[in-house]
């Protein structure tokens, strides 16, 4: 269903639209797109000079930090007792966000490949009266993403918490065995919907459009741990169509997870490590495994629980999630009501995603493109704002990649013995699937 070659899923032309690389003597800040000016502007244009004896300056206090390591020979950082504005020793800061920038993007990291912009101190959410973050105050507080690479940081707080990634991939250049994942990934968890409900009614910070969920949760019958996201009438009348296929479904969720899980760590492999490592600590069901056993619960690169996908005209209230203290994927497609990807000519307006604790925005209808971001939701407040096609044809597909924190405290008591009868305490697919026999004999 997804394309054998995972790895290809987001590898992009290397002959188009270069990244600009602030440490390189030959690059100009005029080879800066023009519609990045708001978010690179006069003021914080000392962001990206460079010192005149080719040592690039690490100016900690600018808008746009330098990505480049730390310069043993410059003299402004060459004793112990250098200090910058906020009192903290300048290398041991510099060791600090090296560790912090291997908690997020691993080993091979590369930050010379991305845009850095750094939030004021004790930025918060500016507007909190405001239901929906308004167009006028979208433009005069926040600054808008939509190209690039980029990340988005705060020193408010524990410095890595208040980090965002957000990258872009414009469809023109994009692989086509990079759009066929992506259009068999939306085709996967559409028709997942006739086996699931909408959970919209169960999401407090919902105003419109409909959210589905797939994957575990905490149990909501008795006599169970944790279940399934799934409605039992639906899936016995799809056991009547000619053709299902259980092996088929349960391929489907293998193929989702492993797609996933290449998407994640090419964004951030650090926060996908973290991610990964804590399911599995944790003994917590992973999305790609339809039936929980202790023996075989993870594929090798199982990182989420569940995921949650919205689609027409999707937009909620200003929230943090109730998930567990760790990083979240996310994901915005444009696609057609059929499922097809939205290439060209999509009319979708507003939905922008607004990050209020950061004053950003990713500005999607100027995306051509899928977007992903990666964050902790449980930290920073953040919210989708109204969208409509204006040919009703149209709708963006979002998704979101968690571990909530019920099922990860409902896992805590059952591996401390908490439960009494564990050998009959989940609700496995395949549990579901012989009810639907029985009922159908």
């Amino acid at each position: 269903m997804f394309s054998n070659n995972h790895g290809a899923c987001i590898k992009k032309s290397t002959n188009k639209r270069p990244l600009v690389n602030y440490n390189s003597d030959s690059e100009s800040t005029s080879g800066l797109n023009k519609d990045y000016k708001r978010m690179f502007s006069n003021n914080h244009g000392a962001c990206i000079k460079k010192s005149t004896n080719k040592r690039p300056l690490v100016n900690y206090n600018s808008d746009l930090e330098s990505t480049s390591e730390l310069n043993k020979d410059d003299k402004r950082l060459s004793t112990n007792n250098t200090r910058n504005r906020y009192g903290k020793n300048i290398k041991q800061t510099m060791q600090h966000r090296e560790k912090e920038m291997m908690l997020l993007f691993g080993q091979k990291h590369n930050l010379k490949k991305m845009f850095h912009f750094r939030v004021p101190m004790g930025t918060s959410d500016p507007v909190p009266h405001e239901r929906f973050s308004s167009y006028q105050t979208l433009k005069k507080i926040y600054r808008p993403l939509y190209k690039n690479k980029v990340r988005v940081f705060s020193n408010l707080g524990t410095y890595v918490e208040n980090h965002m990634i957000v990258e872009f991939f414009p469809f023109e250049d994009m692989l086509e065995e990079t759009k066929k994942g992506w259009q068999e990934f939306v085709e996967f968890l559409l028709h997942r919907q006739n086996f699931i409900n909408d959970v919209s009614k169960n999401n407090s910070s919902l105003i419109s459009g409909i959210m589905y969920a797939e994957g575990w949760r905490k149990a909501q019958v008795p006599n169970q741990v944790v279940g399934r996201y799934i409605n039992q009438n639906k899936l016995n009348h799809q056991m009547t169509i000619k053709g299902f296929s259980q092996d088929e479904e349960e391929a489907g969720f293998m193929k989702m997870g492993n797609f996933l899980s290449t998407v994640f760590q090419e964004v951030a492999s650090g926060a996908y490590d973290s991610c990964k490592s804590y399911l599995k600590e944790q003994s917590i069901p992973s999305l790609s495994k339809m039936n929980f056993n202790q023996k075989e619960n993870y594929c090798p690169d199982d990182f989420s629980s569940a995921i949650t996908y919205t689609i027409n005209g999707f937009c909620n209230k200003a929230h943090v999630d109730n998930d567990t203290d760790n990083w979240t994927l996310i994901g915005f497609i444009p696609i057609k009501k059929d499922g097809d990807l939205a290439i060209e000519d999509f009319d979708v307006e507003g939905g922008e995603f607004v990050i209020r604790d950061l004053k950003v925005f990713i500005d999607l209808p100027k995306v051509k493109g899928i977007t992903l971001v990666v964050l902790k939701t449980n930290k920073l407040k953040h919210q989708t704002i109204p969208s409509k096609s204006t040919s009703g044809l149209l709708t963006r597909f979002g998704f979101s990649c968690q571990i909530s924190k019920n099922m990860s405290i409902t896992m805590e008591k059952y591996h401390s013995d908490h439960y009494e009868d564990k050998n009959h305490s989940f609700g496995n697919y395949d549990d579901y699937i012989n009810k639907g026999k029985r009922k159908a004999a």
